[in-house]
């Protein structure tokens, strides 16, 4: 069988679902994709050997699309998504999965038992993955830290007041949020959270919180999306040791007692392959979800709080 797939938001990063889609997920081939460039998309599905349709409706309800996948701005993935349950189609949805709360909570109301995955790639990133398998032998984790350093932005939506819903809270600190929630099996109480404006002029480009979760963890995850250089990091500490990962170039230090192991894990694999393999596994019904709907409106609450947070400048439970 042949998993035919609709890509909604062909732009840089749903050109990578293309790509990867037609060359490494057996059984899965691209048939449709939709781009607001008209040229750009016609050219693209020409590339790909597909169609081109400027409407996304059109394209979630053509017969030769069996699932799809949404990679556009946050601010409208909740009328393409409601569109996409409406046909009870899988649907694979790029984080976040709305760019309010409210979307998000009607969002997982409506999906009943159709197949719908986020895309919080991240966990499949293999230092993420090695990590995780590393965390029992942490013992009780009492502190967990995530950063991410970044360029600033070059994709004009995200610059655009009209257009942008969110800034590095609601784009790339759901990242972090998904993978505190995913190493340590907690859930968020409350947040403390500030944010600030460098160079972008419409949002966030600069974010610190600082979390406690169910179990009593406590979480410190930053964004900086204003700088000329990049990285990735995460740090957790337990009571029978600390790790401390670089999960942009790769790289795993493990510290117990005086005991030290390093763990050279790149980060540079793709996670979209494995991301479409398992998706396309859940769709087919022979797999369970990787990451739920529920999950995404998880990071949704976090984001929200975040936002109440930096509004009131104090400790702000979830809602």
């Amino acid at each position: 069988m042949t998993f035919r797939i609709g890509v909604i938001g062909a732009g840089a990063h749903g050109t990578r679902y293309l790509h990867h889609a037609q060359q490494d997920v057996q059984g899965m081939v691209p048939t449709v994709l939709c781009r607001r460039q008209q040229a750009a998309g016609a050219a693209l599905a020409s590339e790909w050997d597909c169609r081109h349709l400027g409407d996304a409706q059109e394209l979630i309800e053509s017969p030769d699309v069996d699932g799809v996948v949404i990679c556009t701005p946050p601010s409208s993935h909740f009328p393409l998504a409601k569109a996409v349950l409406a046909t009870g189609k899988p649907l694979l949805l790029e984080k976040p999965i709305t760019g309010t709360l409210d979307e998000a909570r009607q969002l997982l109301d409506l999906a009943g038992s159709t197949a719908v995955m986020v895309a919080h790639t991240l966990r499949w990133n293999p230092v993420i993955r090695k990590v995780r398998d590393l965390w029992p032998r942490l013992g009780k984790v009492h502190m967990v830290r995530l950063a991410q350093r970044l360029e600033p932005t070059k994709l004009a939506w995200q610059r655009n007041k009209d257009e942008t819903v969110g800034g590095s809270v609601l784009l790339t600190g759901v990242h972090l949020f998904d993978l505190v929630r995913h190493l340590t099996g907690a859930e968020f109480v409350s947040v403390d959270s500030r944010q600030d404006q460098i160079l972008n002029p419409v949002v966030e480009d600069i974010f610190l919180a600082r979390a406690q979760l169910s179990d009593g963890c406590w979480a410190s995850m930053e964004v900086s999306k204003y700088t000329r250089s990049r990285a990735c990091w995460l740090e957790a500490v337990g009571e029978k040791g600390q790790i401390f990962a670089d999960y942009l170039d790769g790289g795993i230090v493990l510290r117990a007692g005086p005991q030290e192991e390093r763990f050279d894990v790149s980060a540079k694999t793709p996670t979209l392959p494995d991301v479409l393999r398992d998706w396309l596994a859940f769709a087919l019904g022979g797999a369970p979800c990787p990451v739920t709907l529920a999950d995404g409106v998880a990071t949704i609450q976090v984001v929200d709080a975040c936002y109440r947070s930096a509004l009131e400048r104090r400790e702000t439970p979830l809602n």
